[in-house]
């Protein structure tokens, strides 16, 4: 399948008719039907253009049976910071994002802080999404963290001390407002490894409702809840968004000014694993709604 899509571009960029120099991108087709997220396929269509044409479809593969489509506006730009723990997986979600195509973790992992670009097509439309590998010193630079729309914070559930860092970066999100404004989704990867876990789901739920931020857990090497937490990074950046609009025009007051309850110290949170019950963070997995 990676084959085919190559030489689809391949053959593209060799017999442009116009001549002109044209970039070309994924579009990855989705809808949510009831709670489930359904992959409609990948297509190709032209980035850019000298001649000053429409964006087009030109290309598709997988299972989308949607005809190609003309995009009169440009998609809606956001930026995605991916944040956490080394060998966690990040390069390797991140890779997966890119394509409906299975990638092996080998084939995922290329070593680089190199920006990705996706469009995904959701609800009719389109979402430009750029990712980027953070640091975790880059959350105490406010001026740049203003240009970001998400944020994917990743543990491994075989790695207690990254599951750690997590929560230290949840706090410094809670801290300077970005989970009340933005959308932070903490992604528990390497779920497929069970025997080795350390850190359980109820563990990661109860940060997330702490935190208020979503959560899911996944497996990038299985490719497990990959497309969904991809959908719910676009619908929690398109709420998000929406309600920072009408907050600005005086319609929304401090209802989700909540802060992280167990932001003073770890022993905190670990009294909150104490007393916080299961049942009350159900709405943490919920990636659709606010």
């Amino acid at each position: 399948m990676k084959q085919e899509i190559s030489n689809i571009v391949d053959t593209l960029q060799r017999f442009n008719m116009d001549g002109d120099a044209e970039e070309y991108c994924t579009v990855r087709h989705f809808s949510i039907s009831g709670r489930k997220v359904v992959n409609r396929g990948d297509s190709f269509k032209v980035k850019k253009s000298t001649s000053g044409h429409s964006v087009a479809s030109i290309g598709s593969t997988g299972n989308d049976t949607e005809s190609p489509r003309m995009s009169p506006t440009p998609p809606a730009p956001y930026s995605v910071a991916v944040l956490g723990a080394p060998s966690v997986g990040k390069s390797s979600l991140v890779s997966q994002f890119m394509t409906s195509d299975f990638l092996h973790a080998f084939e995922t992992f290329t070593g680089d802080r190199s920006d990705k670009t996706v469009t995904v097509l959701l609800d009719g439309e389109e979402s430009e999404l750029t990712f980027t590998d953070l640091p975790y010193a880059i959350l105490k630079r406010r001026d740049l963290l203003q240009a970001i729309h998400g944020f994917c914070v990743v543990y491994s559930v075989t790695d207690r001390a990254s599951f750690h860092q997590a929560e230290l970066t949840l706090q410094q999100l809670a801290a300077d407002g970005s989970i009340d404004h933005k959308a932070v989704i903490l992604v528990a990867n390497k779920v497929d490894l069970a025997r080795g876990r350390t850190v359980s789901e109820q563990e990661g739920r109860i940060l997330a409702t702490a935190c208020n931020c979503k959560f899911i857990e996944c497996s990038v090497v299985i490719c497990h809840h990959v497309d969904e937490l991809l959908v719910g990074l676009v619908a929690q950046m398109r709420l998000k968004l929406g309600v920072a609009a009408v907050g600005t025009a005086g319609s929304v007051g401090t209802k989700r000014g909540r802060k992280y309850r167990g932001a003073k110290t770890s022993s905190s949170f670990r009294g909150i694993l104490s007393k916080l019950r299961l049942t009350k963070s159900n709405s943490c997995h919920k990636l659709h709604v606010l």
